[in-house]
């Protein structure tokens, strides 16, 4: 057997595989006398049939199997052994095999294309990179107070509507017979048009402009139950018939609201509990910044590091791939191009940083995640608590086994993943920077 690699272009090649007769026929040989033992066909006692006859009635079978499967254990070997940075799978000429005389070819040659990276070398280490850190004031800790005391809490129909309320009613086009029955919240309605829904009571109508009450064309669209662009070809006035009004009375800062949010006497008083409120904020935000580091990471190394791609092979490979997914239309695949280039030079760079720092996820790191997120999902109260811990384990299974294993496979992809950012992120300079909640959600990566 000779294999070789043809280069058409620094990022594109040929491998070709030359088969001898030598190089299956021993294999081709057993397996004839293996079937010759198990087959059981009319006119011969099972175990008995003749060679002769198998090769006749099967040898091309045989043969093609015994290729594919030397081909296939063959081209992994090499492509592992000479560290090819492939880009796809192998593709192989499929006039080169139409070709083949089964009957009576005895030497064989096999063309497959590939698309290669170009050299490239990661420098984690020469990258400085913002890390923020949120302040957290007070008036960030009076809003999530204010938050909380609104879902805790009760829920009232008041007769006539005020500003904050939650109108519900049937909403249409004035010049339509089509409405569709949704709720709006007035604090999402612009100023101007929000004064035309206050004081309003059940079963009254109310003429209003949807185009000035919502900036977000998305959001309209959704309480009318139509499309963006049907939406956007409407014209004039709308209304809403009035069927109920919703007002939430936030809950008193007291005891009873302590013990639903922490749990019974986990707080004493008001200043035990913004200390735990700031103390949660800054959990909280302490992840998002995490996550806007990584992705700066991400970005500085996709921009910094240069390598060479096949961008005809890849678009290529797109286009075959929309012969079965609609979505792939031509003005998607262009517009889309530069994120997918993206995500082959990330995944090659992730491969690199895995290899050369030897990263693994156990099993058992899976299963611990997959309990960590039950926990997560169904926590709460110590009693609740003590029932799950009975059944997780269990719970783990069904969780990972589900969807033939897709769950774990995502789970798998986001541990290695961590791993890969944790590795970059002892490697890159962290300038720290303090910043505001509100200034920190107009950042951009």
């Amino acid at each position: 057997m000779e294999i070789t690699l043809d280069k058409i272009t620094q990022t594109e090649a040929l491998i070709k595989i030359n088969l001898k007769q030598d190089d299956y026929q021993p294999k081709v040989d057993e397996k004839v006398r293996e079937y010759s033992k198990k087959a059981n066909l009319k006119g011969f006692r099972q175990g008995k049939v003749p060679i002769g006859v198998i090769k006749k009635m099967f040898g091309k079978a045989i043969i093609a199997e015994e290729i594919n499967d030397l081909l296939s254990r063959n081209l992994n070997e090499y492509i592992k052994e000479h560290d090819l940075q492939l880009l796809s799978d192998p593709e192989p000429n499929q006039e080169k095999v139409e070709d083949i005389n089964w009957e009576d070819q005895k030497e064989f040659e096999f063309e497959y294309s590939v698309g290669l990276a170009g050299e490239f070398e990661l420098r984690p280490e020469q990258l400085t990179i913002k890390k923020y850190t949120i302040k957290v004031n007070a008036k960030l800790i009076d809003e999530t107070i204010e938050n909380l005391r609104k879902q805790h809490g009760t829920m009232i129909n008041p007769e006539i509507s005020e500003a904050g309320d939650i109108i519900f009613g049937d909403i249409k086009h004035i010049t339509s017979e089509t409405m569709n029955t949704h709720a709006i919240d007035l604090n999402k309605v612009d100023k101007k048009e929000r004064s035309k829904l206050v004081g309003v009571k059940k079963d009254d109508v109310v003429i209003f402009d949807m185009k000035r009450a919502f900036k977000d064309n998305h959001q309209a669209s959704h309480l009318l139950n139509v499309s963006e662009d049907e939406y956007k070809k409407m014209k004039g006035p709308f209304e809403i018939l009035v069927k109920n009004i919703n007002r939430q009375i936030p809950a008193d800062i007291n005891q009873e609201l302590f013990d639903k949010i922490y749990g019974p006497d986990q707080v004493k008083d008001e200043a035990e509990f913004r200390e735990k409120i700031e103390v949660s904020i800054g959990e909280d935000y302490k992840y998002e910044t995490e996550i806007h580091f990584e992705r700066s990471i991400q970005k500085a190394l996709l921009e910094k590091t240069k390598i060479q791609l096949p961008e005809a092979f890849l678009k290529s490979k797109l286009v075959d791939r929309s012969k079965n997914d609609e979505q792939l239309t031509e003005d998607y695949i262009n517009e889309h191009f530069s994120d997918y280039m993206n995500d082959v030079k990330w995944s090659l760079f992730q491969n690199r940083i895995i290899k050369k720092n030897n990263l693994k996820v156990e099993h058992e790191e899976v299963v611990e995640k997959s309990k960590e997120l039950i926990r997560r999902q169904f926590g709460a109260s110590p009693q609740f608590a003590e029932q799950l811990e009975s059944s997780i384990d269990q719970f783990a299974h069904n969780y990972l086994t589900a969807e033939e294993g897709k769950n774990y496979r995502q789970l798998y992809s986001n541990l290695i993943n961590q791993k890969v950012f944790e590795s970059l992120k002892s490697h890159v300079k962290a300038k720290e920077k303090s910043i505001s909640a509100e200034d920190f959600s107009k950042l951009e990566v």
